[in-house]
């Protein structure tokens, strides 16, 4: 129950503009292009689904929105005609899994870490401020096969590691190693360039150390949001993640309030960059946040 309340605290207060943004006026009609072997990323709304090609069937990784289910899978057809069989959402946040249903009736199996599936059967409520963030989700959305650590998938000429992070972005966070093609997709770990919701300052420092641990120059790294970047970008994240812990620890200590703490911006020297998504106000209070609550198991 301990963790439960972390997560829901954490994780969805932190996170939750993410999957709740409102649907364009105009519906986006996505766009896809080609990484590296047989990945491939389909972009929607500035999400990104990574797919992988084999000659008889697709693997995919996030269904992004509801609404945009039926255009990605248009433009996973406008590649190939292969079949999505298998679908890996990497966390249990609405606009990774929201598509589930639709591959699902449509023949594909759905996978994800243990936790994404008890936070889809479960209502999510802010503590907070009382609203309710998710409502539990039909049968339909479910994932039928969950993992706990990882596991290994042989697609075709690919073999893709699947590895569990449990305190990062949220604790049912999943990395996929696209091995032969030297491609990692780092889905929420990443939202680039901008600051994305951070569970647990040390365990997504953790994270992103041991993903740059298995990158080289060559690497090619999908995030969530945002474009193809290196490993060159992972080390900048990590860093501002160390320095903001390190400035509002310090600034608490002080005794500042979060009021002087926001005005203080201390994520000033990273703003021109990363500032242009979550804003820097936010960001120092959603580090505050979980810099002055246990979010560590």
């Amino acid at each position: 129950m301990k963790r439960l309340m972390h997560l829901t605290v954490a994780a969805i207060l932190l996170s939750a503009p993410s999957f709740a943004a409102q649907a364009p006026e105009v519906p986006d009609p996505g766009m896809t292009f080609h990484v590296e072997g047989g990945v491939h990323v389909a972009t929607i709304e500035n999400r990104n689904t990574v797919y992988l090609v084999s000659n008889e069937r697709v693997m995919i990784s996030e269904t992004n929105f509801e609404r945009n289910a039926e255009t990605l899978a248009g433009l996973i057809a406008s590649v190939t005609d292969a079949p999505v069989e298998l679908v890996i959402n990497t966390h249990w946040h609405g606009d990774h899994n929201g598509g589930n249903a639709y591959f699902a009736e449509h023949g594909a199996t759905i996978m994800a870490h243990e936790n994404t599936r008890t936070r889809l059967m479960n209502r999510q409520v802010n503590p907070v401020t009382g609203g309710i963030q998710l409502e539990p989700q039909p049968p339909e959305m479910l994932q039928q096969v969950t993992i706990k650590d990882g596991a290994t998938i042989h697609w075709g000429d690919e073999t893709v590691e699947v590895v569990h992070y449990p305190t990062a972005h949220t604790d049912s966070d999943l990395v996929l190693y696209y091995e032969n093609a030297n491609v990692i997709f780092v889905a929420g770990l990443v939202e680039y360039p901008t600051y994305a919701g951070v569970y647990n300052p040390q365990g997504f420092i953790d994270a992103l150390n041991a993903v740059v641990a298995r990158a080289d120059a060559n690497t090619k790294v999908i995030p969530w949001q945002g474009p193809v970047i290196s490993r060159v970008e992972l080390l900048a994240w990590r860093d501002i993640i160390e320095t903001m812990r390190e400035k509002i620890s310090a600034m608490i200590s002080q005794g500042m309030t979060l009021d002087q703490i926001v005005a203080a911006n201390p994520s000033a020297e990273f703003d021109e960059v990363w500032g242009g998504g979550r804003s820097p106000d936010r960001f120092a209070q959603d580090m505050h946040y979980v810099l002055t609550n246990d979010t560590s198991d």
